[in-house]
């Protein structure tokens, strides 16, 4: 089995911890306590995060708006919102640096021959966070940070990221759309917040959106994922594997329509695991996005997980 790194702060509950919303604590309250329960998990290795530099979130984002954004974050008890759908609180400094940092110390981990793979369990997620601002319940872009560090620290120039959130990574779209040393593969429900991902959006040739129509099933979605996703990824033989690893494309999740289970988030960590033992030495690095009904969030992880450490 393949030993599996999982960063986890209890820092991620205390992020807008008060306010009733869709992106709120409970997503992951009890998921260390799920992970622990499983007897199968005896791969699986609970890590805390350290808080990322501010240099290395400034290489993903505009410097500008990095000074800004961190300069905003109350230290009382009010919410303050960077955008209309982006709240942030006092608890909320220490885990937006540290779910950023969550994917440095992945990668270090990966590339010291630690571990094979990683799940970022972290809050707040990061897809919609683009070049210059924040947007979608995201402050900074925390997988394309990862992938920034992976090119500037250990010289990648082939990495893939695969992005099955409902929305689409706009964020991620946005920071990478020129940069021919990532190619950006998302499915998502269209039309659907945020508005983007058209099959005609293709940067520099890396850009792979998949767009969905509401009800898509497995059966439909996995048919797309194999000819759209793996064909693709079959093709560009990346050396470093990026997941955006959101779950609310599920059946239950309530601000989407899509139809896929449980089953259908091993079939796609099922494939992307053979693409990164094929070309990548197994090297993947997942990172935590959407899912909003609690149980079909939590069961999805602990699948996902499953099917990482094999």
């Amino acid at each position: 089995m393949t030993q599996t790194f999982v960063y986890f702060d209890d820092c991620f509950k205390g992020h807008v911890q008060s306010l009733d919303y869709p992106e709120c604590s409970d997503r992951v309250q009890n998921i260390i306590e799920l992970i622990n329960k499983k007897e199968e998990f005896k791969n699986i290795i609970i890590k805390q995060p350290n808080k990322i530099e501010q240099s290395l979130i400034s290489a993903a984002h505009e410097e500008k708006f990095v000074r800004e954004t961190l300069a905003r974050f109350p230290s009382d008890d009010q919410i303050v919102f960077l955008d209309q759908e982006t709240p942030v609180s006092k608890g909320s400094l220490d885990a937006t640096l540290r779910a950023a940092g969550a994917g440095i110390d992945a990668v270090d981990a990966i590339m010291s021959n630690n571990i094979h793979n990683a799940f970022c369990i972290v809050r707040p997620p990061g897809h919609h966070a683009c070049y210059d601002r924040s947007m979608g319940f995201c402050v900074f872009n925390n997988v394309a940070i990862a992938a920034h560090y992976l090119i500037n620290k250990y010289k990648f120039k082939n990495i893939a990221i695969i992005d099955f959130d409902v929305h689409h990574g706009n964020g991620t779209q946005d920071i990478f759309y020129n940069n021919s040393k990532v190619t950006y593969y998302s499915t998502h429900q269209y039309p659907l917040y945020p508005g983007t991902g058209d099959v005609n959006e293709i940067g520099v040739g890396n850009i792979v959106n998949v767009p969905l129509t509401s009800g898509t099933n497995s059966d439909k979605y996995q048919q797309i994922f194999d000819e759209r996703i793996v064909k693709k990824l079959e093709e560009q033989r990346p050396d470093f594997l990026l997941i955006s690893a959101g779950f609310d494309a599920h059946t239950k999740d309530p601000l989407a329509s899509l139809d896929l289970v449980e089953n259908d988030f091993k079939l796609i960590t099922c494939k992307l695991r053979e693409i990164a033992n094929k070309y990548c030495g197994g090297k993947i690095i997942s990172m935590l996005e959407g899912g909003y009904d609690i149980k079909a969030l939590e069961n999805s992880m602990i699948t996902h997980l499953s099917e990482l450490q094999k």
